[in-house]
């Protein structure tokens, strides 16, 4: 008589190792996606606030503190909004079909027709400390954005404020740039040290992703 050999499925023991190897994994990978996903959309206000800062730096001389007058306008589906003035008096509304923009707009506002759960603005994090060099110095640039000085000589600071982790009601992913050289502490997360920041180069004052 032939005897079958009985199969007998995993162990309750078996079946929980197997879950908990998942649940670490699951607790690596997360992670990791998170800020592998954030660093993506962190490319879009690099290269926005690089174009903001070539167009203002083309400009022979001090123009008028509205965002467009060195012909900054981004592409549509902006998760940031562009500051040269903190408390945006004025902005060019995204949220609708068609942008609605004035010659005093001091902001590009996110595009709420694409991302509807965002604020038309985001608050702009300043550094926590900031040393500029002689020139923007003189001209009474502190950590606010804005255009500084005179006619003949003038500098400039502009952010870019939004958020990467769908979180939007949490501390806004705050990047900042220059037309000088000068040293920065982040606000979030917070350094020992200042960090040499050069004009032109995009600096992270709040991370949006290590500081929910």
């Amino acid at each position: 008589m032939t005897h079958r050999r009985q199969r007998h499925g995993f162990t309750l023991i078996e079946l929980m190792i197997v879950v908990a190897i998942i649940g670490i994994l699951a607790a690596i990978a997360i992670p990791n996606f998170t800020r592998f996903q954030a660093r993506a959309r962190q490319s879009e206000v690099n290269t926005n606030l690089k174009s903001l800062f070539t167009g203002l730096r083309t400009q022979q001389r001090m123009p008028p503190p509205t965002i467009h007058a060195s012909g900054f306008a981004p592409e549509r589906g902006n998760r940031y909004s562009y500051h040269l003035d903190d408390g945006c008096s004025s902005f060019e509304d995204r949220s609708g079909i068609n942008t609605v923009s004035n010659d005093s707009d001091t902001c590009i506002g996110v595009d709420t027709f694409k991302y509807q759960g965002f604020p038309s603005a985001f608050p702009v994090n300043q550094p926590a400390s900031a040393t500029w060099n002689n020139s923007a110095t003189s001209n009474g640039m502190a950590t606010s954005a804005g255009i500084y000085g005179y006619a003949g000589t003038w500098d400039f600071l502009a952010y870019g404020a939004g958020d990467v982790d769908n979180n939007p009601m949490d501390t806004s992913d705050t990047w900042l740039i220059s037309s000088s050289d000068g040293q920065l502490s982040a606000t979030c997360p917070a350094t020992p040290f200042a960090e040499n920041v050069s004009a032109g180069e995009p600096f992270n004052v709040s991370n949006d992703v290590n500081c929910d």
